[in-house]
């Protein structure tokens, strides 16, 4: 009896599975089968199909599939990559890091870079170990050398 009860759950697992599973056609005709969605974003939805994951845009989608996942709603469920903060948007904060960096690497590269603390101590780190290395290359070559020498 056990049996048939596992057997039972797991059809209705797959079942409810399937329910879940839908459509969807964009406006430009193309048409992704038996998708679950994984992910409702400010600006699209993310699916799940047995040929990978897509995001729809929903400028891509139907009205009535925009509505239902309440695309330009007064509360979107999540920021957009492009929406201001504190006046400034993500691209343009990213494009200044970017720039920063730029020019940290210029610098380098033209000599005129001055290290920070932390770039200081792993130097001395470094050089430590270069130095241990070394000394310890240096002490074994005197003692291979003093073995060979006895056993000659």
């Amino acid at each position: 009896m056990n049996c048939w009860a596992t057997t039972l759950a797991i059809l209705a697992v797959l079942s409810a599975s399937l329910a879940v599973a839908e459509d969807f056609k964009t406006i430009n005709g193309k048409i992704y089968k038996d998708a679950t969605i994984s992910l409702v974003e400010a600006d699209g939805i993310v699916i799940k199909t047995k040929t990978g994951i897509s995001k729809i845009y929903f400028v891509e989608l139907p009205k009535d599939v925009q509505e239902r996942f309440h695309y330009g709603s007064a509360t979107p469920t999540a920021k957009a990559v492009t929406q201001r903060i504190d006046g400034e948007s993500f691209a343009d904060r990213f494009a200044g890091f970017v720039e920063k960096k730029l020019d940290e690497r210029e610098s380098i590269l033209q000599g005129k870079h001055t290290p920070g603390s932390a770039e200081l101590m792993v130097r001395r780190e470094v050089n430590f170990h270069w130095a241990f290395l070394a000394g310890t290359a240096i002490i074994a070559s005197v003692l291979f050398a003093i073995v060979w020498a006895r056993f000659k």
